[in-house]
């Protein structure tokens, strides 16, 4: 009987030195290290520069990314979080701590509200990219005055009258106040949103960041090619056609639609009004209908 060799005896956790860094490391994991995901992209350029395809590449390429869509579809409680920190902003008050809030399950962060702070959450997440999606400024202008920039003032009264509000509407408020200053937004001209548009590219290029840290990017134009240089992604660059997604109908069908939609199927009074006009429109075709039979009846 060959006799076993004795049990070898563990040591105390504490004088054990593979046993003490892993515990070390793992209470820095615990409670050290941040709860959040950093930030490693951000978006500096402001909506329908193509930022919705920007965030899908990015998506694509293992980012999880925050968009104006994100508040829309599954965050509506951060309206009042970005009008808060708008709202911090024109008293002075520090504003780090809510955008961090916000942004605190995201790796990557495009189009507005985003683009409004993008200086202060540079400062933030120092170790960030930067990227800003530009397009030329008349073409800029002639979209996003068709869609994000008009005050909804129609939308606005079809969601006071509704019973359940949508959380959305606010936010555009709280982004204008920020890059163009509080109440601008319904009286400002042509040439001056243009001139804003143009001052935000001239901070980019002049924000003292190394190079490395900055990226101009026509997005759809550009392709993968300077996106993947840029994030240092060698040859893991997607061989697909960059996307392309949210032009002009496609805003107005995932924004302005469910929006009036809403409105009408949730609010008592607009949706009396919608049946009464229906049923006025069909008494009077009824009552068309009937004369048009009578009249032939007379005729034969």
């Amino acid at each position: 009987r060959i006799p076993r060799p004795p049990a070898a005896r563990a040591l105390p956790l504490s004088s054990s030195p593979i046993s003490s860094a892993m515990l070390l490391i793992l209470l820095s994991i615990l409670f050290l290290s941040p709860s959040s995901a950093e930030l490693a992209v951000i978006g500096a350029g402001w909506g329908r520069t193509g930022t919705m395809s920007l965030k899908v590449a990015l998506d694509k390429l293992g980012y999880k990314t925050y968009h104006m869509v994100e508040v829309i579809e599954r965050n509506p409680h951060h309206k009042a979080m970005w009008t808060e920190a708008s709202r911090r902003h024109v008293k002075g008050e520090p504003v780090g701590e809510i955008l961090s809030k916000i942004l605190e399950n995201y790796t990557a962060a495009v189009d507005f509200p985003v683009a409004a702070w993008w200086r202060e959450l540079s400062e933030l997440n120092p170790r960030a990219k930067l990227i800003l999606s530009v397009r030329e400024p008349e073409r800029w202008y002639e979209s996003a005055s068709q869609t994000i920039l008009p005050d909804p003032w129609l939308l606005r009264m079809l969601d006071t009258l509704s019973d359940v509000h949508d959380p959305v509407l606010p936010v555009p408020d709280a982004f204008w106040d920020r890059v163009l200053g509080e109440g601008r937004r319904n009286n400002i001209t042509r040439e001056e949103i243009i001139e804003e548009f143009n001052k935000n590219v001239r901070e980019f290029r002049d924000f003292k960041l190394p190079d490395e840290q900055k990226l101009e990017l026509k997005v759809g134009k550009d392709g993968w090619a300077p996106l993947c240089k840029f994030l240092e992604l060698g040859d893991k660059c997607p061989t697909e056609p960059f996307p392309r997604v949210n032009d002009r109908t496609d805003f107005k069908y995932k924004i302005i639609l469910p929006i009036v939609i809403r409105a009408v199927t949730t609010s008592k009074i607009l949706l009396s009004v919608v049946l009464l006009g229906l049923a006025s429109v069909l008494y009077a075709l009824r009552c068309l209908t009937r004369k048009m039979l009578r009249r032939r009846e007379k005729e034969e």
